[in-house]
């Protein structure tokens, strides 16, 4: 994170900013999609993206002189590049680790009720429902064996919402690389493929 200075009516005030996607949570990273092609404005659009990551509000954004918020934009360019998708066995939460569940074959019927449920309510888009899917995704181990799934693994949502989007990123690759993980419909969760990248024009034609 970095700190930078906004002075808006003589006042100046200090907020934080990220520098790299190790810096974004999942929360953030999904905020960023609330606003995935909602206005043809690329100004405004920036302004949303460097709120929806930071701490910093859009009423200050929008009150900045605009040669001092092109400045800013340049702070947060990393936006622009891919979110790296680097695998490990395991995430460390706390005294708990959190293995990837891959045995996509073999879901219970309350699995593919739950995840085509979730991936309808996004309208099939992965991005916005991100720490949803990392409760199906992401489970503890008893041994060898995963845990099994309950709708009470869902209430892990908002721990998931606050991991760095860089650690569970590589998660989703098996949506946004086409493949399939239901005998039923959730193939269709990839109509939407990776746009880790789609932010690029709001902050370069500014």
């Amino acid at each position: 994170m970095v700190e930078v200075n906004i002075e808006i009516d003589d006042v100046t005030k200090t907020y934080n900013i990220p520098t790299s996607w190790d810096e974004v949570s999942v929360r953030q990273f999904t905020q960023l999609y609330r606003f995935k092609n909602e206005n043809s404005n690329e100004l405004l659009g920036a302004v949303n993206l460097i709120s929806a990551i930071s701490d910093i509000d859009t009423s200050i954004l929008l009150q900045m002189d605009i040669d001092d918020f092109k400045k800013l934009t340049t702070q947060v360019e990393f936006i622009t590049t891919e979110v790296p998708k680097v695998s490990v066995d395991y995430l460390e939460i706390g005294e708990d680790k959190y293995y990837l569940y891959t045995d996509f074959n073999k879901l219970t019927t309350g699995e593919v009720i739950t995840l085509e449920t979730i991936l309808e309510s996004s309208n099939f888009d992965v991005h916005k429902v991100m720490s949803d899917l990392l409760c199906l995704f992401l489970r503890k181990k008893d041994g060898d064996k995963f845990e099994k799934f309950t709708t009470d693994m869902l209430k892990r949502k908002e721990m998931f919402l606050e991991l760095p989007v860089s650690q569970v990123y590589h998660v989703f690759g098996f949506f946004l690389n086409g493949g399939n993980s239901s005998p039923n419909n959730t193939k269709d969760s990839t109509r939407n493929n990776d746009q880790s990248t789609t932010h690029k024009e709001d902050l370069q034609k500014n």
